[in-house]
């Protein structure tokens, strides 16, 4: 399949990441100085954010930071590694209609709250509305493809109680792994970061919640946020 350009982020600075500081920190050689960059993507991104890689940084719009990191090369192309961007450009892909799962969707809300707990999207679809869960899939699995969760994570189990009661009861519900590999082959889970994920996947799955993957990436030859495969295939296997 062919990619296809979502975005094009305006001024983006080169930079050679030195080290993580913190989950939203990470300190970066840029602009001939040493400064603190804002990572906007609490996972450990183990072999992706290490010493003496390239990344992409863009000014940063808010807070004291100047600037926040967005993607970190690999070859050709880069991992996009900022779950603002991911989101953003999975809505774009939506609202072009790029994506044959939601093809027929116009977004509703944002932030859907059901039983306490938020869920990112709700679209009006042809058939009804449908409840949206992204999740940010930036660890590279071996044949290239897209892992979820690379650190343990209590919010997406509720996530996914939630979203099965709201299912069995008649409503419809979907989670997308937001693949941001480049290229990627495909998604499978991976239970080793969270050795509980699969019992709440597998309750999701009975109640009849849809699982799907779409890559998106970064450019850095045209500065681009890029859409590969729309659906890449999904194994929900340990």
């Amino acid at each position: 399949m062919k990619s296809l350009r979502l975005l094009k982020p305006p001024e983006v600075f080169e930079c050679i990441i030195q080290k993580r500081i913190n989950r939203f920190t990470v300190e970066a050689f840029l602009n001939g100085e040493f400064s603190i960059i804002y990572l906007n993507n609490t996972g450990r991104l183990t072999g992706i954010l290490e010493k003496n890689r390239k990344g992409y940084c863009i000014p940063n719009k808010s807070g004291r930071i100047r600037y926040r990191l967005i993607a970190i090369g690999k070859d050709e192309y880069s991992y996009l590694v900022d779950t603002s961007l991911q989101e953003r450009a999975f809505l774009e892909a939506v609202k072009e209609g790029y994506i044959p799962w939601l093809k027929n969707c116009i977004l509703s809300k944002r932030n859907y709250r059901i039983e306490g707990e938020v869920l990112d999207y709700a679209f009006n679809c042809s058939d009804g509305l449908v409840l949206v869960e992204l999740k940010s899939a930036v660890m590279e699995l071996p044949g290239r493809y897209a892992g979820y969760p690379d650190a343990p994570t209590l919010r997406a189990r509720k996530q996914l109680e939630a979203l099965a009661r709201y299912v069995r009861t008649g409503g419809k519900g979907m989670v997308v792994f937001v693949a941001g590999i480049p290229l990627a082959n495909g998604f499978k889970l991976y239970c080793d970061a969270d050795s509980k994920i699969k019992e709440y996947i597998d309750v999701a799955v009975d109640a009849g919640v849809v699982f799907k993957s779409t890559n998106i990436f970064y450019d850095p030859k045209s500065n681009s946020v890029m859409l590969g495969h729309t659906d890449l295939p999904v194994n929900l296997n340990c």
